[in-house]
C-alpha cells in the first residue's frame, strides 16, 4: 500500500478541507482531516458539540456552507447522498421494522441497481460474515439489541461503500453488551478495510476502536491525531479535561491563562503539611471494582476560588489506611503538564452548547 512519506500513513481516501456549517448561535468547523484505507477516526466531544452534524455534512444529508469533501478523488459537493458511496449506521440504527433481515441487508444493492445474482451473493456473504444465517427471515423487533446492531452494520456495508459513518451506535447498549459489541465492531471494521468515522462521547469506546482521535468542542475542531499521541499530549485545557485529566488553574501561567493537568492515577496522598503538596479536603470516596476513587477539594489558598475537585485513583494495595471524608490531605502531582486555556466558571459542562450541534 502506498504511504505518504512525511507521515507514514496510507494515502488518503477521504480528504476534508475547510468544512463549515453555520446555524444561529452555532458554527461547526472549519474541519480539516484526511483518512486512509482501513483507518478509523473516532470523533469525541460532549453532547451538543457538533459530532452528528459533521456526519450529516459528509453524508450529504445537510448542505455545507463552505469547504470541500473528496472521497477516492471525487468531489462530493454536487453529489446526492445515495450516490456518494457512503454507508451510515444511525444512532437508532434505523432498520426497516417490517422488512426481514435479508431484505434489510439487500436493500442498498437493489436500490443501486445490482443484478439479482450479485445481490444474492452479497446477501449470503453478509449473513455468514455477521453470523446472521439463522436470523435471515426475522424482523428487527424480533431481534436482540446486539443482533440489530450487527444487522445495521451489515446493511451499511452491503453496497461496498468507500467510507463508513457511525453515529453512536452503542449509545443505548448496556455496559456488558457494549463491551462485547465493541469487540465485534473492531473485527468488522478491520475486515471491511475502508475508512470509517465513528462518533461517540465514550472514551473507552474511542480509544479501543480508533486509530486516530479527534476532539470537538462547541463546533471547534480542537485536536486530531494518533490515539496515543492525543492522549499523552492534550492540546489545551478542554482536551485534557475531556480525556480524563484533573485540570487545575496554573498560578504560574503567564497572564494567568493556563492550567495544570494530571491523570488521576498519577496522584499520591501525603500528609497535608508535607513540602510540595497540594493541600485539600476529602469530599467523597467510592469503589470502582478494585480501585478506590477519592474526590478532594483543593485549598482555595493554593489554587484560588472555584477550582474543581481532584479525582485520585488509589489501587487496592494502597488502600489499607485511607483518609475519611472531611479529612485534610496533601496531593503529590506526578507527571503534571502545563497547558494553555482557562477553566470556565462552573466547569466545562456548564459551557455554551446548541441543540443544532448534536
Amino acid at each position: 500500500m502506498p504511504e505518504t512519506a512525511e507521515l507514514g500513513r496510507p494515502s488518503p481516501v477521504l480528504t476534508v478541507r475547510g468544512l463549515e456549517r453555520r446555524y444561529p448561535g452555532f458554527r461547526l468547523g472549519p474541519v480539516d482531516l484526511t483518512l486512509g484505507k482501513g483507518e478509523t477516526l473516532m470523533v469525541l466531544g460532549p453532547n451538543g458539540s457538533g459530532k452528528s452534524t459533521l456526519l450529516r455534512l459528509l453524508a450529504g444529508l445537510e448542505p455545507a456552507d463552505r469547504g470541500e469533501v473528496r472521497l477516492a478523488g471525487r468531489d462530493l459537493s454536487q453529489v446526492p447522498p445515495h450516490r456518494r458511496g457512503i454507508g451510515m449506521v444511525f444512532q437508532d440504527l434505523a432498520l426497516f421494522p417490517t422488512k426481514s433481515v435479508w431484505d434489510n441487508l439487500t436493500y442498498g444493492p437493489l436500490v443501486q441497481g445490482w443484478t439479482p445474482r450479485t445481490v444474492e451473493a452479497r446477501g449470503e456473504e453478509l449473513l455468514r460474515q455477521f453470523r446472521l444465517e439463522k436470523l435471515a427471515d426475522r424482523r428487527p423487533p424480533e431481534l436482540s439489541g446486539g443482533e440489530r446492531q450487527r444487522v445495521a452494520l451489515a446493511r451499511a456495508l452491503a453496497p461496498r461503500p468507500s467510507l463508513l459513518l457511525l453515529d453512536e451506535p452503542l449509545s443505548s447498549a448496556d455496559p456488558r453488551n457494549a463491551g462485547e459489541l465493541r469487540s465485534e465492531i473492531q473485527t468488522f471494521l478491520r475486515e471491511a478495510d475502508i475508512p470509517a468515522i465513528y462518533v461517540t462521547h465514550d472514551l473507552d469506546e474511542g480509544f479501543f476502536l480508533g486509530h486516530r482521535i479527534a476532539l470537538i468542542q462547541d463546533g471547534a475542531w480542537v485536536q486530531e491525531g494518533p490515539s496515543d499521541q492525543v492522549f499523552d499530549h492534550p492540546a489545551n485545557a478542554f482536551a485534557a479535561w475531556f480525556l480524563g485529566y484533573n485540570v487545575l488553574p496554573d498560578p504560574g501561567a503567564e497572564g494567568g491563562h493556563g492550567v495544570i493537568a494530571v491523570l488521576p492515577n498519577r496522584i499520591s496522598l501525603a500528609p497535608p503539611t508535607s513540602p510540595g503538596v497540594l493541600p485539600g479536603v476529602v469530599e467523597s470516596s467510592g469503589r470502582s471494582g478494585a480501585l478506590l476513587r477519592l474526590y478532594v477539594r483543593p485549598s482555595t489558598r493554593a489554587v484560588g476560588e472555584g477550582a474543581p475537585r481532584v479525582e485520585v485513583v488509589v489501587p487496592r494495595e494502597a488502600q489499607a489506611e485511607l483518609p475519611g471524608v472531611g479529612e485534610k490531605v496533601g496531593l503529590l502531582l506526578e507527571g503534571a503538564i502545563h497547558l494553555p486555556g482557562d477553566l470556565p466558571p462552573g466547569g466545562f459542562m456548564k459551557g455554551p452548547s446548541s441543540g443544532k450541534g448534536r
